[in-house]
């Protein structure tokens, strides 16, 4: 059973504040989690995004910043939706990346789809996933800690965490953290392989 805190595949008009064609062509929304379960003292919400931004495209560093670089993306929450942090060229793809992004592409829309008409989730392929993210607490690192800190040097506050493979079947398999400062109204995902 999905927890009341947690939206499963929020419309991207709800998840991104602007640009929101260019947001749900490379970002993937896989749930909300409302902050007030965070922090009672928080209102609005953060979003779980699947994310695939091409390895080998070093072409893309010159978009590169603080929270949008290797590994990482930064977004500022306006009015609980996300606006990123740097432009879209960040998701530019080698051609020999495209196949591999097709494929992050098309599991997420399957997952989302069977979702949506059995409110069950289920990979793509096809085995229910009873848990569906780690949230709040701490998270569980399987490198090292890479905790992100807000522009005052804080580090930010643990949202969620989630296997990729729960929602995507792109042989990309990793573990996408979300953290959020309240402060700076600040989201950042970041992610780790094994």
């Amino acid at each position: 059973m999905i927890p009341s805190y947690i939206k499963m595949f929020p419309d991207s008009i709800n998840v991104f504040a602007d640009k929101v064609h260019e947001h749900e062509n490379v970002l993937f929304p896989l749930f909300s989690v409302e902050l007030s379960y965070i922090n009672p003292e928080w209102s609005g919400q953060v979003h779980m995004l699947q994310f695939n931004e091409d390895p080998y495209n070093t072409g893309t560093a010159d978009t590169f910043n603080e929270y949008c670089k290797d590994c990482m993306i930064g977004f500022d929450v306006v009015d609980g939706k996300y606006s990123f942090k740097t432009d879209f060229r960040y998701f530019n793809l080698s051609d020999d990346w495209a196949a591999c992004f097709q494929k992050t592409k098309d599991s997420f829309h399957k997952t989302r789809d069977y979702f949506i008409s059995t409110r069950e989730l289920q990979n793509p392929d096809g085995d229910v996933v009873n848990e569906v993210a780690k949230i709040g607490g701490e998270p569980t690192w399987i490198q090292t800690d890479e905790t992100p800190e807000d522009p005052d040097g804080t580090p930010m506050t643990f949202i969620a965490q989630v296997y990729s493979d729960n929602y995507t079947n792109d042989y990309c398999s990793k573990n996408i953290y979300l953290f959020y400062s309240d402060k700076h109204k600040l989201a950042v995902l970041l992610y780790q392989i094994t």
